[in-house]
């Protein structure tokens, strides 16, 4: 009977026992319980601060699904301690989770406090981006050099107060008035000027002595040194070819001109739009005027995921939209201005731009170096200044790499065809370096050189739109490239008109293939490769 009477006292305490060990487990599990909403309002607090940065800056690129879907996350996994059945085991899952969930929740609101101000440094300097590159587009920039023959003692315009200056006006009469002031402002003194009839003419009379100087502007030197070829291999074989090599510089201005803004259609994530880029051979200020190399026209369809490049070779022999139907080269249109370049390529192929991108070679190098290098598939192995490229894929090429193989013609049979093809494969190459983590990885440095480099006149409004799109859709973009051909030959040119030089016949075959393949993209239509781009 006293053994029963213990065992029964043993019985009982070991089940207030159990009782107090359930009473402070369920305590527990509610103290962690509250911990976790701590955390959770830990972590609003200081994701809140980040999103409300510049009146919600974060808003406008990341899609809002995403920071409803992480809300909605973050609450329904709040809960589910909260909403565990009764039970030992219960309650020792709803502890671990709790642990779980606040050792998350805290170490992302201590990371977010360690980087708020990278993070929000990355929001700022992209808007300062965008801003200078809006702010590229207001402004075309015309250089201008006094060049003296390269054994002339002057080394500086103030060694040529008494020397007779020679100008062509054929195309900028009022910046070449401009340009003569400031030079005579410089001197303090009226110089001997004379008006000669057009650049090349200007060239030679330098070259025979019968003018001391001459006012050019620096982007008329390449057709100068293309003129007088009567050759149809695009070597520049002419008598002026080693003009650079025979003259200096001893004076520069700039003379800066408003561009006219064209009209922003809308939203472009919700139609096929076109994109007008422009490759310039310059370096430094990507506002200055000067032949366009890379021609292509990039027409972007966010409906179905397609993206087609249509490459026009830079010596394609056309009428410019300002020549009155005399032809030029397609290269030369740049000399004019941006806006003449589409409208010629408009009046090619019957397409309306929407946008324009404009790239000097300088930023080509400096963000395909920021990206790490892009892996770029070659027709044919080749070299060129000093690099070496194998036929096959070329991993990891630096941005210098990447320069000369988009500008060698030379060592292809098919020469700027060739090189048309190769510069779309630079940019399809670029395009999928930026949807890679390397985007990320380099972003201060990238956004740094294309703020330099970079000119377009799509508006803040459409670049945001397009990374929201980008980020929300993730589309896997079909990339088809063509490129117009045609026969070389030699003829006068509207840039200029006394000397044949290096010039294509376009192949009207070509170009209707290549109208074809917009409309397409235009109609949301499937897009097939060209027979002529297959290998």
């Amino acid at each position: 009977m006293v053994y029963c009477k213990i065992f029964e006292i043993m019985l009982l305490e070991e089940k207030m026992e159990k009782k107090n060990i359930r009473k402070k487990l369920k305590i527990t599990a509610l103290i962690f319980n509250i911990l976790v909403t701590a955390a959770l309002i830990f972590l609003e607090v200081v994701f809140y601060d980040i999103a409300s940065y510049k009146n919600y800056l974060l808003l406008e690129y990341l899609p809002v699904k995403y920071i409803v879907f992480a809300e909605i996350f973050l609450v329904v996994i709040s809960i589910i301690p909260f909403v565990v059945k009764r039970g030992f085991k219960s309650r020792i899952f709803s502890i671990v989770l709790s642990l779980i969930l606040i050792a998350a929740m805290v170490t992302s609101g201590i990371l977010g406090i360690t980087y708020n101000s990278k993070i929000k440094g990355m929001f700022t300097k992209t808007e300062e981006t965008i801003d200078e590159i809006v702010k590229n587009s207001l402004l075309a920039t015309d250089e201008y050099g006094v060049y003296v023959l390269k054994e002339n003692k002057a080394e500086k315009l103030k060694h040529a107060l008494k020397y007779k200056f020679g100008y062509n006006s054929q195309f900028s009469s009022e910046d070449i008035k401009n340009v003569l002031n400031a030079i005579e402002t410089e001197l303090t003194a009226i110089v001997d000027n004379e008006e000669i009839n057009d650049p090349v003419t200007l060239a030679q009379e330098l070259l025979e002595g019968n003018v001391d100087a001459i006012i050019l502007n620096q982007s008329l030197i390449d057709a100068i040194e293309s003129a007088g070829d009567d050759t149809d291999d695009g070597k520049k074989n002419g008598k002026y070819s080693d003009f650079t090599d025979k003259i200096k510089c001893i004076y520069t201005t700039t003379v800066e001109n408003a561009v006219a803004q064209m009209n922003d259609k809308g939203n472009a994530t919700k139609r096929c739009f076109n994109v007008y880029l422009s490759g310039i051979d310059t370096e430094g200020d990507v506002t200055v005027k000067s032949r366009s190399d890379v021609n292509i026209i990039m027409s972007v369809n966010p409906l179905t995921g397609n993206i087609v490049l249509i490459s026009t070779p830079r010596d394609y022999y056309v009428p410019l939209s300002i020549s009155n139907g005399v032809k030029d080269k397609l290269t030369h249109a740049g000399n004019y201005g941006i806006d003449v370049s589409m409208d010629t390529l408009k009046m090619i192929y019957g397409v309306d731009f929407d946008y324009y991108v404009r790239l000097n070679f300088t930023g080509f190098v400096k963000i395909i170096d920021a990206l790490g290098g892009i892996d770029v598939d070659s027709d044919y192995a080749f070299s060129a200044a000093g690099f070496s490229y194998k036929e096959g894929l070329n991993e990891n090429l630096s941005g210098i790499e990447a320069l000369w193989f988009a500008r060698e013609r030379h060592s292809f049979a098919a020469g700027d065809h060739q090189r048309g093809r190769d510069q779309m494969k630079v940019i399809e190459s670029v395009i999928a370096k930026c949807q890679s983590p390397a985007l990320l990885k380099n972003y201060d440095s990238i956004l740094s050189e294309i703020s330099e480099c970079f000119q377009t006149n799509m508006t803040k409004k459409s670049i945001k739109a397009l990374v929201r799109f980008q980020l929300n859709r993730a589309p896997k973009w079909k990339i088809t490239q063509y490129s117009v051909s045609g026969q070389g030959t030699s003829d006068y040119t509207y840039s200029i008109p006394n000397q044949k030089a290096y010039v294509m016949v376009p192949d009207e075959n070509t170009i209707n293939t290549a109208k074809q393949l917009l409309e397409d993209n235009k109609e949301n239509k499937d897009i097939k490769e060209p027979e002529s781009t297959k290998e």
